[in-house]
């Protein structure tokens, strides 16, 4: 995806009608020529968008899920020079490695088109070229997106699946989300609230990458029972625990750090986290 990046930040010009920026109407007229013309020449009937592009459905799912700000949205794609018909980038189906973003955070050239295409739908887009040259695409040559797959996962998709590939068994699923699974069984009562527990535990992203945690240090996290010094999920996994006991907490960004997010986890991002009860105060 080498030139991505480029197009993304040419194409962000385009976020509505009253920011384009063409050296004259004869650059416009033309351009919307062109992408007129190429549908036409498919014999498709294609629909206006808000960034002065235009699309057609080649592959209609209409069961399929609109996604929410927020969802994890997968997208197969390939763009090319409108004028040549040169590639320029596209994702790698054949490894099934797909340009990964989330819905409703500025993706300038897939942005408007998702709100109107449904999981498993193809796509043919053309946006109108801007001012500047990149190479392979001259100034004011409309680019070519051809969306190939598209699937829309909600965190709770996310969770559900990151389950069974692990084939955990979850011990407690609450309403609110949270994923509740012992690993092992601790002893004793549950502490009661005023309780400081020191806890063992592992941060991880459900690609199981690591962002947080102390199990390789001598130290451990003091949770106060009924406190609020941890994010939620971390906090209600906790206090359902016993000495010695063991357990994976999941959980959406609700009970996490939310839309926001912070400097080291994407906003919309659920987590799960290794945890072990090591002590009692």
């Amino acid at each position: 995806m080498k030139v991505f990046g480029f197009l993304f930040v040419a194409f962000f010009t385009f976020s509505c009608l009253s920011d384009i920026a063409y050296e004259d109407d004869v650059k416009a007229s033309e351009n919307e020529k062109q992408i007129l013309a190429y549908f036409a020449s498919q014999s498709q009937n294609p629909t206006a968008l808000a960034n002065g592009g235009y699309y057609f459905v080649t592959k209609s799912n209409p069961s399929g899920e609109l996604a929410s700000k927020g969802d994890s949205l997968f997208v197969h794609y390939e763009f090319s020079n409108l004028a040549t018909g040169k590639v320029l980038d596209s994702t790698d189906r054949a490894a099934n490695s797909p340009y990964f973003f989330r819905y409703g955070f500025g993706n300038p050239i897939f942005v408007n088109l998702m709100t109107a295409l449904r999981e498993g739908e193809q796509a043919t887009l053309i946006l109108p070229g801007t001012a500047q040259a990149f190479p392979d695409l001259p100034a004011y040559t409309p680019l070519l997106v051809k969306v190939k797959s598209y699937v829309v996962r909600t965190q709770d998709d996310l969770i559900r699946e990151f389950i069974t590939q692990y084939k955990y068994s979850v011990t407690e699923a609450q309403t609110d989300g949270l994923r509740y699974i012992r690993l092992k069984a601790g002893t004793g009562d549950i502490p009661a609230s005023g309780k400081i527990v020191k806890v063992k535990y592992t941060g991880r992203f459900l690609n199981t990458k690591a962002f947080d945690g102390n199990m390789s240090s001598s130290d451990s996290l003091s949770v106060t029972i009924g406190g609020t010094e941890t994010v939620k999920g971390f906090q209600k996994g906790i206090e359902k625990m016993r000495l010695g006991e063991k357990a994976v907490l999941i959980f959406p960004s609700s009970l996490g750090y939310g839309a926001a997010g912070n400097a080291s986890i994407p906003g919309n991002t659920p987590l799960f986290f290794e945890v072990y009860i090591a002590k009692i105060q």
